[in-house]
């Protein structure tokens, strides 16, 4: 479950390494979900990175622990909680995306996300 002080990893190839979750934007629901929108600043970067620790950024959560049930009756449990760097325009900070993405991200309409990755599950 994903809450404030939560450590998460990235996603992309912005150059951070990890994040920490500062504050949770529209909690419609009790649980954040595949696609809800955090608050979250810089724990560790990578060696030539333009960003900085320390400074607060918003990302979107793409893959969590827990486990995603599926209409079909099927559940999906990715092994990390991840997510994606976004700027002050709510653009993508990296220009490509590691690992499995899952589908829900569609029905949120970031479709954008889907199409800078490989592995869509």
């Amino acid at each position: 479950m994903i809450q404030n002080k939560s450590f998460l990893k990235l996603a992309d190839n912005s150059g951070a390494i990890f994040v920490e979750c500062v504050r949770v934007y529209k909690p419609r629901y009790k649980k954040l979900k595949v696609g809800s929108v955090i608050l979250v600043t810089i724990k560790k970067i990578k060696s030539q990175s333009k960003l900085k620790i320390g400074s607060l950024h918003k990302a979107i959560i793409v893959r969590i622990k827990q486990k995603l049930s599926r209409q079909n009756g099927n559940f999906l449990q990715f092994a990390d909680n991840s997510v994606i760097l976004l700027n002050v325009k709510n653009e993508y900070f990296g220009t490509r995306l590691l690992g499995p993405i899952s589908t829900e991200l569609r029905k949120r309409k970031i479709v954008k996300v889907l199409s800078l990755t490989t592995n869509v599950f």
